[in-house]
């Protein structure tokens, strides 16, 4: 690998406020010292922390200004190096530009200048999609790369899940008590983004291993399926009624 070229899973996986890489055009883009110039604000850059946002990018008509693609060349620290997947692997690569999205969500979700009671709302309803859709579709995906079905007693638990979680956001929410929202919404925010997290990091790793083995990748899916599962058996409401 070329000494400047960095690994798209090491910006997938290592990309986060501290370290704000983003993919555009094959060319890594570190954004530490132009988040807060952006004329289209932080918020559209920070959703796409990660991730390769050449679509996005040039869904935007100013962005074919030459002064655009001057300040392109002066954020890009290295070229991407990307493994080119296997068809039986393809699956893969969309499956963790997903899970990445989705963990950008909920990292941006808090807001200084927000009504707690509000901040719970927004992270509620992330929340709710984690649990209705997001995680469903992760556990089929991932589940179906090493050629078996979902398991049953996963969904059903999500289930669960999706109605504790309804009835104890409405609760919070209705009560209107800004300090238990707060502390709900925080715990939103850092549960879930720490299941992502792993799930990224083992998703990153099975890229990694497809550098010299399948075999070795299928062992990493299966360990991003054991953290969805063992975090959705785990995540009983003895657990919520501790916020």
């Amino acid at each position: 690998m070329d000494q400047n070229a960095m690994p798209m899973e090491n910006v997938l996986e290592k990309s986060d406020t501290s370290c704000p890489l983003i993919v555009v055009d094959h060319h890594v883009l570190d954004l530490t010292d132009f988040l807060r110039w952006h004329p289209g604000g932080a918020a559209v850059l920070l959703a796409n922390l990660g991730r390769d946002a050449s679509a996005d990018f040039h869904h935007v008509s100013a962005h074919a200004r030459s002064g655009v693609r001057q300040k392109l060349r002066q954020l890009a620290v290295a070229e991407v190096d990307s493994v080119p997947l296997p068809a039986a692997w393809t699956r893969l690569g969309e499956l963790l530009d997903h899970v990445r999205l989705v963990r950008n969500s909920f990292a941006v979700q808090l807001s200084v200048g927000r009504e707690p009671v509000h901040d719970l709302i927004y992270l509620g309803q992330s929340y709710q999609h984690l649990l209705d859709d997001h995680l469903r579709v992760f556990i089929d995906g991932f589940s179906a790369l090493l050629g078996r079905t979902a398991d049953p007693a996963s969904l059903r638990r999500l289930d669960e899940l999706s109605t504790n979680a309804q009835d104890r956001v409405e609760d919070t929410v209705a009560k209107a008590d800004a300090a238990a929202a707060a502390v709900f919404a925080q715990w939103i925010q850092q549960h879930c983004t720490a299941l992502l997290d792993d799930v990224i990091a083992c998703g990153s790793a099975a890229v990694r291993a497809l550098r010299a083995s399948s075999a070795e990748s299928a062992g990493r899916v299966e360990e991003a399926v054991s953290a969805i599962e063992t975090w959705v058996q785990g995540n009983d409401e003895a657990k919520l009624n501790d916020v």
